[in-house]
């Protein structure tokens, strides 16, 4: 089933009040008066009435054809619409269970370099350490990757963001299930990545995979063709690599004399899959990057509803607001959105601190809202253009699992208790009544049709829980 934001869920299904006990009481009446009356009015002239037939025909019989009445009753008017609800209601958890699931999807981010033109931007943006810097429309550089005579700016860059984080990408490199992913102006830069990654002397030779500016993933999302047959975030298999070390820059060529649009930026994100986490819920990590939510531009306040909807973190947790690149219609609907809503969020807006950002501020702003979700303030919205609209997600330091609370009644049992004890209880009827001496062909045929029903009754059953569930589904997966 393909994930739908907007999934409906159905109510709840009730089930109607069991019956009365003075149903059963009127029935035990009606059927032993009936049975006491039959019984005096054709017994015998002369024959005492204390005698084991008596009792039979006008105590146990009724009681028995009583009992079978009674289950036939309960059965009718509340424990077939019992058994009904409990297969439906069992359902919708699964359908919300696992809607929830697939809603609070992501990727764990294990750690992150980031390189900006301003020092401390995090902080700074937060006003944690210092002021936010300011430079609206300034297109800025990074002075601080310095290079050697014949190093390339790039493998500079590749240096800063491999280096600090040499030791996890070792772990990663030697799990037999890591890759790297480049985001870049060119392919043919996998090349300076894998002579940083020789230089650093990190083992192996990990795949590389290029994406360009162009490609829009999401956090939950299959990033390449041959990922599609499984879920990245919650499949119990995944083809998708535990380990994936995200790389993505932007560096201004031609020198100071070409006009530049963008200032430059590069960020590398260590990424483990929900698998990884599973596996190994102790590792150490920053933050989680949840799945995303696009939608057209003058719907940017149905897709917060529908994200705050899912509940990937308490509304009150979400404390700080990002977005970058955002223009015109976009920017206002966005931030006009979020302040409609009852959440208590600072903006933070990354263009005007260092100037008009690049592509790779796709990975840059979720890694700068993680470093501050690490440090403990508050989940962070992020907000971006997407080739859709906008993307919203949410970055939260801790991941909140699906919390749908299973009832004692969405519990059943394929058994069909009711039915078989009353089929037994007809046999037993039947076995007393008979004027038969010895057990012979009547008592066999008895037995084996009780038998047959009780199958029977268990098959319908089955049956049963299959119209129920498909039906289900056909109306609401």
């Amino acid at each position: 089933m393909k994930f739908r934001w907007n999934h409906p869920m159905p109510p709840e299904m009730k089930t109607p009040k069991s019956p009365p006990v003075w149903v059963f009481v009127l029935l035990y009446l009606v059927t032993e008066g009936s049975a006491l009356l039959l019984t005096l009015s054709s017994w015998p002239g002369g024959e005492p009435l204390a005698s084991q037939k008596f009792v039979l025909d006008a105590v146990v019989a009724p009681l028995l054809v009583w009992v079978a009445i009674s289950i036939a009753v309960y059965h009718a008017l509340y424990g077939g619409f019992v058994y009904e609800a409990a297969v439906k209601n069992s359902e919708r958890w699964r359908l919300v269970t696992r809607w929830k699931e697939q809603s609070r999807a992501g990727i764990a981010l294990l750690d992150s370099v980031i390189l900006t033109p301003e020092p401390d931007l995090a902080e700074r943006m937060l006003s944690l350490e210092g002021s936010p810097p300011e430079n609206p429309g300034k297109v800025m550089a990074l002075d601080s990757v310095d290079v050697a005579d014949g190093v390339s700016r790039v493998r500079g860059v590749l240096d800063r963001l491999l280096t600090p984080m040499a030791a996890k990408l070792t772990q990663a490199a030697r799990s037999d299930s890591f890759e790297i992913v480049m985001q870049c102006e060119r392919q043919e830069m996998s090349a300076d990545v894998q002579a940083v990654w020789s230089e650093l002397k990190l083992p192996g030779r990990p795949r590389i995979r290029w994406m360009d500016n162009d490609r829009e993933v999401g956090f939950a999302d299959n990033w390449f063709k041959e990922d599609s047959h499984t879920s990245y975030s919650f499949s119990s298999f995944h083809q998708t690599p535990r380990y994936r070390l995200l790389l993505a820059w932007h560096l201004n060529e031609g020198g100071a004399e070409v006009p530049q649009t963008a200032s430059e930026a590069a960020v590398a994100l260590l990424l483990g899959s929900t698998a990884l986490m599973q596996e190994k819920p102790d590792t150490k990590h920053q933050a989680w990057l949840l799945r995303q939510i696009v939608g057209e531009a003058d719907q940017v306040d149905r897709s917060l509803a529908l994200l705050l909807r899912a509940e990937q973190a308490p509304p009150e947790r979400i404390r700080h607001f990002w977005h970058s690149r955002l223009k015109g219609l976009a920017q206002h609907t966005t931030v006009g959105a979020v302040r409609d809503t009852d959440l208590k969020v600072e903006e933070h807006a990354l263009d005007p601190a260092i100037g008009p950002q690049a592509p790779v501020v796709r990975w840059l702003l979720p890694a700068l809202a993680a470093k501050m979700a690490h440090f403990g303030q508050g989940a962070q919205l992020v907000a971006l253009p997407h080739e859709k609209g906008v993307a919203l997600n949410l970055v939260v330091k801790a991941h909140t699992p699906a919390d749908m609370p299973w009832k004692p009644e969405y519990g059943y049992s394929l058994i069909a208790f009711e039915e078989i004890c009353m089929c037994m209880t007809v046999v037993t009827l039947a076995l007393l009544v008979s004027d038969n001496k010895a057990w012979g062909t009547f008592e066999t045929v008895v037995v084996v049709l009780g038998v047959i029903f009780s199958l029977l009754f268990v098959g319908a059953k089955i049956f049963m829980r299959r119209v129920y569930t498909d039906n289900f589904w056909r109306e609401h997966g």
